[in-house]
């Protein structure tokens, strides 16, 4: 492209960028219930409860996202290229709404098949989350200038997070401590319903001319792992997510499967996360020009080691926190806090990974570098959860076992093996950008 030509986004007046912008919100608002209802809230987990799926099968659900990710971005870049974002976002909502309603559907099908049914409809929703992500950077790239894309991220997922937020802790209220199986059956299918908002939203959108071209995957490819410090990044990155990934789904679990807390308890437990991710997205950018990068990659990898740690110490083991507060014991508010700043710390981490992409992509190379990167994010999400679901159902580790006069679950054991893991990525931390801005590289093989 020549030099002087305008891009599209440069084409549109102040006006029109306002007015996609609002039809952008509007599409990530009308998705996002689904997203965290599968990622963050603990509705699906319930409802898999209720079904009679085991907390092997609860883990493997959550870590689908990770595992078919990891196998479909790059094809899902392909498509986008292919076929235009349009098309492909109505592709993916296709996905998304099949997916939740075959989820709600679970009880029709008998409780030996429920199981079954929902991990199927997980498989859908999955497959079209990375054909999304792909089709969305090519969205944002023709609507939002660069001086837009912080305010106009960061007041995004800050919205989306409390709009859901609020909801899923009003439907927690409701729950109660046996929630009947009707409310998260129809929470789960009005997220499916929801979701043909985003193709009616970025359908009102304006885009640029995106000539159908060829996937060369090779080329592409090349270009990105010929960047050392993105591959080094990436690694830490995967390595990161290997260690946290399963930390809150497992969390989850735990409350509901050992400690046996009700449905509501757990739901609102889970909202409060929302919250903390709601914090994380709105400080960001504060912490960030407060602590620098380096400070602000430090302060997040301490958190991913001290949180898990503290789950595994933390629990009926120890008798100061079962003191009843408010009619609950100490744990929940400990249980609680935690939450808060696990999800606190993702969002963080996840904004962290965002800004160093873009900032280590090549010009011209913006998707591949997004889809490289997010393809070592979902290796370390897929290896983390699916590794734990794996253990779990294996049923390898003692059901409780007693060190130093406390009691322990296998639950609390998989969170020690979670912040050894943080421990040991503390090793890749040199080799961050970030870290070492300026480089000399040296290699001489012959």
């Amino acid at each position: 492209m020549d030099s002087m030509e305008k891009t599209h986004v440069e084409t549109l007046t102040d006006a029109e960028r306002k007015r996609f912008r609002m039809y952008a919100y509007g599409a990530t608002w009308c998705g996002c219930f689904a997203e965290v209802m599968m990622e963050n809230s603990a509705i699906l987990i319930l409802f898999m409860t209720l079904m009679g799926s085991s907390a092997s099968m609860q883990l493997l659900s959550t870590s689908m996202n990770g595992i078919l990710s990891m196998l479909l971005m790059f094809f899902a870049a392909g498509l986008a290229d292919r076929f235009g974002a349009k098309r492909s976002i109505n592709t993916a909502v296709c996905f998304e709404m099949t997916s939740c309603l075959l989820i709600a559907s679970a009880p029709f099908w008998g409780r030996a098949n429920a199981t079954y049914v929902i991990l199927v409809g997980c498989v859908l929703f999955c497959v079209s989350r990375p054909i999304w992500t792909a089709s969305w950077y090519v969205v944002m790239g023709d609507i939002l200038l660069p001086a837009e894309r912080g305010p106009f991220l960061g007041f995004m997922r800050f919205s989306y997070y409390t709009i859901t937020g609020v909801t899923f802790f009003l439907i927690g209220c409701a729950m109660g401590k046996e929630s009947p199986i009707w409310i998260p059956q129809t929470v789960i299918a009005a997220t499916g319903i929801l979701a043909i908002g985003r193709a009616y939203f970025i359908s009102k959108i304006r885009l640029g001319e995106h000539p159908s071209t060829g996937f060369h995957i090779r080329e592409a490819l090349s270009v990105s792992v010929k960047n050392g410090r993105l591959v080094s990044f990436s690694v830490y990155v995967a390595m990161m997510y290997l260690a946290f990934a399963p930390v809150l789904p497992l969390s989850i679990i735990y409350m509901k499967q050992y400690l046996q807390y009700g449905d509501g308890l757990v739901q609102i437990l889970s909202t409060v996360g929302i919250a903390g991710s709601i914090c994380g997205f709105l400080l960001y950018g504060t912490l960030q020009r407060v602590l620098g990068m380096r400070l602000l990659q430090w302060m997040t990898h301490t958190f991913y080691i001290a949180i898990p740690l503290s789950l595994a110490l933390f629990g009926k083991n120890l008798e100061c926190l079962q003191t009843p507060v408010y009619s609950q014991p100490l744990l929940v508010y400990v249980l609680a806090g935690l939450t808060l700043l696990g999800c606190f710390a993702v969002a963080l981490f996840g904004c962290i990974v965002s800004q160093e992409t873009l900032a280590l992509a090549r010009p011209g190379n913006v998707a591949m570098t997004s889809a490289f990167n997010q393809t070592y994010v979902m290796i370390g999400t897929a290896a983390g959860r699916f590794g734990m679901s794996i253990i779990l159902g294996a049923g390898v580790l003692s059901a409780t076992w007693t060190q130093g006069g406390m009691t322990f679950s296998c639950y609390q054991t998989l969170f020690f093996l979670c912040a050894a893991i943080g421990m040991f990525a503390l090793f890749l931390i040199p080799g961050l950008p970030s870290m070492v801005p300026e480089q000399e590289n040296w290699y001489k093989p012959k």
